[in-house]
């Protein structure tokens, strides 16, 4: 009788046991994603602070988006948020779009990606 008791007192044991957790979840191939750039600040051209603009005293932040193609070519921008003042606003798309511009990448491959950027307008 005492190797069924024995028994009887591993089995619960036996039951706590927790099995093997299965592996979490890992994609084969994984997604690499690069942003677009300026090429380099250097071939982006600073804008000249309009003249009206130091005439009036104005200053303030102007953020662009803009879409930059696979080619690297600009598609589009447009102001997101003003700076309040028209001159300001139309200096840095003005400047943005004379930039160049290396494109996003998934995989190493160009793909066509929006950015933001920030031109900061102050008097010194």
């Amino acid at each position: 009788m005492r190797p069924l008791r024995l028994l009887l007192l591993l089995l619960p044991a036996l039951a706590w046991a927790a099995p093997d957790a299965p592996a979490p979840y890992a994609p084969k191939f994984a997604r690499i994603a690069q942003p677009a750039d300026i090429l380099s600040w250097d071939l982006c051209p600073k804008p000249a602070y309009p003249r009206a603009s130091i005439r009036n005293e104005e200053t303030g932040v102007v953020t662009l988006s803009f879409t930059v193609a696979a080619s690297g070519h600009l598609l589009g921008a447009a102001v997101a948020r003003s700076s309040g003042f028209p001159n300001l606003d139309n200096a840095a798309y003005a400047a943005l779009t004379r930039c160049r511009f290396r494109p996003a990448s998934l995989d190493g491959q160009p793909v066509q990606a929006s950015m933001q950027v920030q031109y900061v307008w102050t008097l010194d």
